[in-house]
């Protein structure tokens, strides 16, 4: 058995404001980049597997194009949202990384990467029970979450800093985590 977790592409943000939950689309770039995904896909045979979606916008649009291309189902599902910061939502981005870095991780408003990771969890040990090949797609902070557990990673509290943005999945990467005997997993990473 197969899950697929895939982030969703770039997104238009002329305003560069933090986005979390604000319904922006994909930018014409970040169209491109999931048409790769789904030509990706359709190149492993994957065709008319269920696609499991955030319900934010981005998201929506990502699953929509690779449904397209493999002839899927999409079920909206409210456990792969992006990870809450009602402080920052709709502000403006930082100048600098380490900016990013320090407002981001330290706003008492964001969604902690546990209770993150304990949603993205449970969709995945739910799809892993129904026993089907499936696509989750969603967001950075909540797929990271999810890829820290399955690589066995303790998780930590800032999970894009410096020290650990190796590990953050990127925008339309696809992750294919195989699922073995004994729920071992293997884990894999790919660019379309």
């Amino acid at each position: 058995m197969t899950i697929y977790l895939v982030r969703h592409g770039n997104y238009l943000n002329p305003q560069n404001i933090y986005p979390f939950l604000l319904p922006v689309v994909l930018s014409p770039e970040g169209i491109e980049q999931i048409d790769r995904v789904g030509q990706w896909f359709k190149d492993q045979s994957a065709l008319e597997l269920p696609i499991y979606t955030s319900p934010v916008k981005r998201c929506v649009q990502t699953a929509e194009i690779i449904s397209h291309a493999i002839d899927s189902s999409i079920t909206v599902d409210d456990r792969l949202i992006e990870s809450r910061c009602p402080n920052l939502q709709g502000t403006q981005w930082p100048e600098t990384e380490d900016e990013v870095v320090k407002k981001e991780c330290g706003d008492p408003s964001r969604e902690s990467s546990a209770i993150v990771q304990k949603r993205m969890l449970s969709i995945f040990n739910e799809k892993v029970k129904d026993g089907k090949d499936c696509i989750l797609v969603s967001h950075g902070d909540p797929l990271t979450s999810l890829y820290y557990h399955l690589m066995k990673l303790p998780l930590v509290h800032c999970l894009f800093d410096n020290e650990h943005s190796h590990l953050v999945i990127k925008r339309a990467e696809i992750v294919k985590v195989e699922i073995l005997e004994g729920n071992a997993y293997l884990v894999s990473r790919h660019t379309a």
